[in-house]
């Protein structure tokens, strides 16, 4: 086609003209060819990288085996690896063997980009929101925290199908900040040309970033503006409130890195005091899954006993605890933060320092200066907050092989993510007598889907409006004659519950949770029912189940006197629910703020 650009002198002048109009159209033809084959390369390089991250990183992390990269149940297994950069002299630096995936503008889900004014009124945090500000339907919120790749738009599409699978999509707010690693433009992000009300800030702000995964981990400085991470999500938390004029409740979750960042913002932030927001009072809920490494409470650590290389499965069980003797103290770095709350009285560091921002954002709301007055008051306020924890069954993969950090701190607290996990419920146990630490498992291994799937964080984020039954941990061995398969989609756990009740003879259920597939069965069960052993290929299925005998008594006694049923106390949250009992007993039927709400049904001849 160039070459065709200059016409022979020997071609005729009027065929000059003819020639040259080809030329010029094979030309434009040539261009646009080469850049969809640019493009697809492109996408096809965007995509590659997006599988090469889930990739183990270490000859050493692919040498685990069953249990470790490859196992399947270890989705964020390569997440996971090295998840630490430290530099000679034990400061945070960015770990450059991360790949990021954050993008600007977002790979995908570009029209649910939003932005987050930050305190300094000059720089925003990217949020991706599945609502537009203003919308009249949304009735609780989750704000979910990405790992350490900045993988926001991965875990907002996993945590929106997720909602939509359970039936809860209409009426819940996915909102999926992103702390990224480099510097983006609010014109850039959001693809936005008009200034309005939810986007106060010109097109030319630039949005925070942390450059080290530390950084932002542990609520330091952001590399671009006067913000810390803590005080990003605490914006984040308040503009929620701000802009779904409907909005009941919220939830705020993360997955490893992210659960790190949650726990240390727990203990940290005023928000969530007394279970509630400080703007609107409304009901907040902290759920951490597998955090690598958390924050003590004080200076006791678990004894060397509860910290065996061996694994111990999901009954670990230890409660010895110790201030660490001098050969187990890592120096003098055992119990300060991040490990601990040593190094955030007034004074302790330096600017710059993330235990030194930490100090900062502790003074503007507590207003603690020494050690003593640190750990007072964090404990005071932690006691005070609704603060859940998830574990896999199966993240046990040593720390030594990069599956969760290896520093001589935080491996006095466990040597594998789920005996740190448990070793800390311990801790929490100690710190606040009398309390229940609630914490839950399901039957995977590093695997966020799996974590947000599982029936303790459905019951805690989504809860059932139907809470007759109860689940084992896993499927039952004998699990009865079947009463009809669903298998044909995805259906939630709840859609299971009302089939089985609508269904003659069903008292349980075998269900599949990242399949949605239940299975009715005519098996009475109860807590004393035979499991499938922990190795079998089942060991991922759940049996749900209810009380054959309350069942029974329910049924005789309806056919014997008759009685209607109605409902003593009522709660404009769920008028119009009627709720079928005659027993005379308490029963739960809804979820409001820290606790179920209950509700006595008697027969109204009473």
């Amino acid at each position: 086609a160039i070459s065709s650009l200059s016409p022979s002198a020997e071609s005729p002048r009027h065929h000059s003209t003819a020639a040259w109009s080809r030329a010029m159209l094979a030309l434009i033809l040539a261009v646009v060819g080469t850049a969809l084959v640019l493009a697809a390369k492109a996408a096809d390089g965007s995509e590659h990288m997006l599988m090469q991250v889930r990739q183990p990183q270490s000859s050493s992390a692919r040498a685990v085996g069953d249990e470790g990269a490859a196992h399947p149940d270890n989705k964020d297994f390569a997440l996971a690896l090295n998840e630490y950069g430290r530099s000679a002299d034990g400061e945070e630096q960015h770990h450059t063997g991360w790949y990021s995936l954050f993008w600007c503008p977002p790979h995908s889900h570009r029209r649910k980009a939003l932005s987050v004014p930050l305190p300094d009124n000059k720089t925003f945090l990217p949020v991706l929101a599945s609502y537009a500000p203003g919308n009249e339907d949304v009735k609780q919120a989750i704000i979910i925290i990405h790992g350490a790749p900045r993988e926001a738009e991965g875990y907002f599409g996993d945590m929106v199908n997720i909602v939509n699978q359970q039936g809860k999509g209409k009426r819940t707010l996915v909102v999926a900040p992103t702390w990224a690693d480099k510097s983006c433009s609010l014109g850039h992000w959001s693809r936005r040309r008009r200034r309005g009300a939810h986007e106060p800030l010109r097109n030319s702000a630039r949005a925070s970033y942390w450059t080290s995964l530390r950084g932002w981990m542990y609520g330091g400085p952001a590399n671009h503006g006067d913000s810390s991470s803590f005080e990003a999500l605490d914006s984040v938390v308040d503009w929620i409130q701000g802009n779904y004029p409907h909005l009941r409740r919220i939830v705020v979750t993360g997955f490893s890195a992210g659960a790190q960042f949650l726990v240390r913002w727990a203990a940290l932030s005023p928000e969530g005091t007394d279970g509630v927001t400080r703007r609107s009072s409304l009901p907040l809920r902290i759920i951490a899954g597998s955090p690598s490494t958390v924050l003590y409470l004080s200076e006791e650590r678990p004894d060397g006993a509860c910290v065996p290389d061996e694994d111990g499965g999901q009954y670990w069980d230890c409660k010895d605890f110790s201030v660490p003797s001098p050969s187990r103290d890592c120096g003098s770095s055992w119990n300060k933060y991040p490990a601990g709350l040593g190094g955030l009285h007034k004074g302790a560091s330096s600017k710059g320092h993330v235990r030194y921002t930490a100090n900062q954002y502790l003074l503007h709301s507590i207003g603690a200066t020494s050690s003593l007055e640190v750990s007072t008051r964090v404990r005071a306020r932690w006691a005070t907050k609704d603060i859940r924890f998830l574990f896999g069954v199966r993240d046990t993969v040593h720390c030594d092989v990069g599956a969760c950090s290896n520093d001589c701190e935080h491996m006095l607290t466990g040597k594998n993510r789920l005996q740190r996990g448990i070793n800390y419920v311990r801790h929490l146990e100690r710190e606040f007598p009398g309390s229940q630490v609630l914490w839950g498992v399901f039957n995977f291994g590093h695997n966020h889907e799996a974590a947000y799937s599982s029936h303790h964080f459905t019951i805690w984020a989504l809860p059932y409006d139907n809470n007759n039954y109860s689940v084992t941990d896993r499927v039952v061995s004998d699990s009865g004659t079947p009463k009809g398969d669903f298998v044909d989609r995805f259906y939630a756990a709840w859609e299971c519950m009302d089939m089985c009740d609508s269904t003659t003879g069903c008292t349980s259920f075998t269900y599949i949770p990242l399949e949605g597939k239940c299975f009715l069965k005519d098996k009475c069960v109860d807590s004393s029912s035979l499991l499938v052993s922990p190795d079998s290929r089942e060991y991922q299925h759940q049996t749900y189940w209810k009380d054959c005998t309350r069942e029974q008594d329910e049924g005789s006694s309806d056919g014997d006197d008759g009685e209607a049923c109605t409902l003593v106390d009522t709660d404009p949250y769920v008028s119009g629910t009627f709720v079928d009992c005659c027993d005379g007993l308490v029963k739960t039927i809804g979820f409001w703020g820290s606790g179920w709400l209950h509700f006595l049904c008697k027969p109204t001849s009473h």
